[in-house]
């Protein structure tokens, strides 16, 4: 009896070492679930597919590897399908769990559906303290919570060819805001309507005449002195003021004070001052299919930081920036900004929270750079600049960047109006095409046309 128990102690041994050399325990041990993540990409920027989505797949790449428990998947929209996209996923209940990044336009259409990070800031100890407090408050919403982080600002100012001012024997814009323009032998403020007059000396017909010249061939154009890259009619107007449509009732729209003439400014340079390529100019090939400035034909355009994303290879060194110009005397720098945010539908938030604070950490600095956004950690711009002066070697005038910045104009263009994404899409669709379609009396079509047809789409949200 004694051997058999032996025996059978030895076997029960034996079969406990096999399974701790099999991997096994003693005691069963559930298996660490692996939470899944995705990623969305394309409500903002972030969907080329040539200098973005590579960056940020190796971002995805460098988390998963760190955190095998919590994999991430990009998901990656082109920005004209992500609405719609991110629309019918959420509808479906299958929400992303991080999107991004995305401005105030982007998220907009997306009202009560982002998740409020307070309680979790709260329970990560997140600390607020390395952005301005402004920024944070930026991003807390009114009756909402708080939506978003500081991530990345794009501050707006002048993208200019020097080439062209030496060619046509024009000063080069002023290198500070606040400095006077020579014209004509006479100092003049660096305004829109010196861009005007600039404009149209560096408007060139293939005889070699510019706009100011008799004999002048408007519809033989081999070179315009301005172009407006992927804006529409908000920008356009908060360039020449700060204002916004929804007024302090919440119902009721109105057109800013300057935004009509910043409108008419616009129709003015491509129907009556010819130092515009109109809309169906600007649509062809040869003028870059709506981004006219790469071509190398274009002596200005006023955009944000991220338009260093896609200034193409003919430019090369020659492109610098200048200060936005003033109107009557006053700068309005109108800032986009982005940031990640979490959906409300999100079933890992907590998860989904830690990968976004990865984003906009120590992701941040390779982010940035391809997505061309000021950080918003003032520590951080320097390196990003400089980041950025290995790209763009020329010696571009950051300082522009930086001042324009801080002396950002308030309420954002792209302010909350209700039913915010049809009321966008007549707006960018509708309105702006119409403004360098063809001549218009842009007051006369504002009071009778547009701004009734804003205010129907608003009252639809009721």
């Amino acid at each position: 009896m004694k051997q058999r128990k032996w025996r059978l102690s030895a076997i029960t041994a034996v079969m406990m070492l096999i399974a701790v050399a099999c991997g096994g325990s003693s005691s069963s041990t559930a298996p660490t679930e692996v939470v899944q993540l995705r990623w969305f990409v394309g409500l903002g920027t972030g969907d080329n597919v040539e200098t973005q989505v590579p960056v940020q797949q190796e971002v995805v790449d460098a988390w998963n590897a760190a955190n095998p428990n919590i994999q991430v998947t990009l998901e990656v929209v082109p920005n004209a399908d992500a609405k719609n996209t991110l629309l019918t996923q959420n509808a479906a209940g299958n929400p992303p769990d991080v999107v991004g990044p995305a401005g105030v336009a982007g998220s907009n259409g997306f009202y009560g559906q982002w998740l409020d990070l307070a309680p979790l800031i709260s329970d990560a100890n997140y600390d607020l303290s390395q952005f301005p407090a402004a920024a944070v408050e930026a991003f807390a919403v009114g009756g909402q919570g708080q939506l978003g982080l500081p991530f990345a600002s794009f501050p707006s100012f002048m993208y200019f060819r020097p080439s062209l001012f030496e060619e046509a024997g024009l000063e080069l814009p002023p290198t500070t805001y606040g400095g006077k323009y020579t014209l004509n032998g006479a100092e003049v403020d660096w305004s829109w309507e010196t861009v005007r007059e600039v404009g149209k000396l560096l408007t060139v017909d293939s005889a070699g005449k510019n706009a100011t010249e008799a004999g002048f061939n408007k519809n033989k154009i081999v070179q315009y002195g301005y172009a407006q890259p992927w804006n529409g009619a908000p920008e356009w107007g908060s360039w020449f003021k700060p204002g916004q449509f929804l007024q302090s009732d919440g119902k009721t729209l109105a057109v800013p004070d300057g935004w009509v003439d910043a409108w008419q400014w616009y129709n003015d340079a491509a129907f009556k001052d010819y130092f515009m390529p109109n809309a169906d100019t600007a649509a062809l090939e040869e003028w870059g299919q709506g981004n006219a400035f790469p071509t190398g034909k274009i002596a200005m355009g006023q955009s944000y930081t991220w338009y260093t994303c896609c200034l193409g290879d003919v430019l090369g060194e020659d492109w610098n920036i200048a200060p936005t110009p003033s109107n009557n005397g006053t700068i309005s720098n109108d800032l986009n900004a982005d940031t990640f945010r979490i959906s409300a539908g999100s079933k890992h938030p907590k998860e989904a929270f830690e990968f976004m604070t990865y984003l906009l950490g120590e992701a941040s600095a390779k982010l940035l750079v391809i997505y061309g956004g000021m950080p918003a950690r003032a520590a951080d711009q320097d390196a990003f600049f400089a980041t950025l002066d290995e790209k763009f070697p020329q010696g571009v005038n950051w300082d522009i960047a930086k001042a324009s910045y801080a002396n950002a104009s308030t309420p954002s263009a792209e302010a909350y109006i209700p039913n915010y994404l049809k009321a966008r899409d007549y707006i960018y669709s509708d309105f702006t095409p119409k403004l360098t379609k063809a001549a218009l009396n842009v007051s006369d079509y504002v009071t009778n046309t547009f701004l009734p047809a804003l205010q129907a789409i608003a009252d639809e949200a009721e």
